[in-house]
């Protein structure tokens, strides 16, 4: 009896993102789940694809994202939005907190085709808008009220968020980051930190940062950065890296900076995660325009394709401890298979700080697959 296969991806350049490696092959989904694929056999498929000349490797992960749409200023409708960028799974970055938690729920996470993770922001009311920092006021860190998250929805809340910039910080105080950090000891999570205009020297963070905490927007440009005077990254960055720390790039539109991203890359201080901290207002514009556009920025910056697809896949997703073999393309896992090309084009990007960046490769997103369903397919890929 011949064995059935929903998709197969046949001659395809598959990305192992786990090694960093690239090799001709097929890969074969059954179930909502990769499986073993032998091309001595004979199968009854459903749908097959010409990878010949393709990429194909796990979903891409997007893993700072703003998506609490209708909600929030910044939220941006996820699936109609990032499915088309060869996202399949994303992370948002803090938009909502334990006042909201519920809506968010129930009308994002629980409604949503994209796989949708979160981290809670410590603010009650989350990040509702951009026009004035939220309330981060330790008087209302109420741990049973984020217990209560982390225990009813274990398998998508990601931890904690704190933004600790100095607008937000200012009138709490520098202690805020420590009473976060105790926060989360007691809660038994890990922290993502917004370091971007930070109060304080950038070391002194990064210091108090546990093992397995993030720190997003490692490249900022505003007050104290990863850089000394001399332009030399800080011993310190790469102690905490070494150590477990990890840095996510989440560009946005102002939270990098070219000035400190090249010296840092020439130096090997690479990011741990890409991504986009992509919002409403940033959506498909020069400054951001989303995920294809950032990983083609990276890679144009001196990253390998490898390093890049690593950035965007299999280590957020075991930075962020996702589940469901999500970041892989390891038998088992779930179907989630991102489908690209790299082709020779520029493209302009001007971020906030008006620092201009002219790309010569551009990652171009054909085919999406989430949880074993083609969801989104290029017209230009073979039909």
């Amino acid at each position: 009896m011949k064995q059935h296969i929903d998709i197969l991806i046949k001659n395809a350049n598959i990305i192992d993102a786990k090694q960093k490696t690239i090799k001709k092959g097929n890969i074969a989904i059954e179930c909502n789940k990769i499986v073993e694929y032998d091309l001595n056999k004979e199968y009854i498929i459903d749908d097959e694809l010409n990878g010949e000349g393709y990429y194909v490797s796990p979903g891409w992960i997007d893993a700072h994202t703003h998506i609490f749409y209708e909600c929030t200023e910044s939220g941006l409708p996820a699936d109609v939005s990032l499915i088309p960028m060869g996202v399949t799974t994303t992370i948002d970055g803090g938009s909502c907190g334990y006042g909201n938690w519920k809506t968010f729920k129930k009308n994002i996470v629980d409604n949503s085709i994209l796989n949708v993770y979160y981290s809670i922001n410590v603010s009650p009311s989350g990040q509702i808008t951009e026009r004035y920092p939220e309330n981060i006021d330790p008087r209302c860190y109420i741990l049973e009220e984020y217990k209560k998250i982390m225990q009813e929805d274990s398998k998508y809340s990601r931890g904690l968020k704190l933004r600790y910039g100095t607008e937000v910080v200012e009138k709490f105080g520098n202690n805020v980051l420590d009473e976060v950090i105790e926060l989360a000891n007691k809660l038994g999570c890990f922290l993502t930190v917004h370091v971007t205009n930070p109060p304080c020297e950038m070391e002194e963070i990064i210091n108090k940062m546990r093992d397995g905490d993030i720190v997003c927007h490692i490249y900022q440009g505003k007050r104290s950065t990863i850089l000394d005077e001399n332009n030399i990254v800080k011993k310190a960055i790469f102690k905490a890296q070494k150590r477990g720390v990890f840095f996510d790039s989440a560009d946005a539109r102002i939270n990098h900076s070219y000035a400190i991203i090249r010296p840092a890359i020439e130096q090997g201080f690479k990011p741990d995660i890409i991504s986009t901290d992509l919002t409403y207002a940033s959506m498909f514009r020069n400054m951001c325009w989303g995920l294809p556009v950032v990983l083609s920025k990276w890679l144009n910056l001196g990253l390998s394709l490898e390093e890049v697809i690593q950035a965007c896949t299999y280590n957020p997703a075991k930075i962020h401890h996702l589940g469901d073999g999500l970041g892989t393309l390891d038998v088992g896992a779930h179907g989630n298979v991102t489908i690209f090309k790299v082709i020779n084009k520029e493209f302009h990007m001007k971020n906030r700080l008006n620092e201009d960046f002219i790309g010569q490769k551009l990652i171009v997103p054909q085919v999406t697959i989430i949880n074993g369903k083609i969801v989104y397919r290029n017209v230009e890929f073979p039909f």
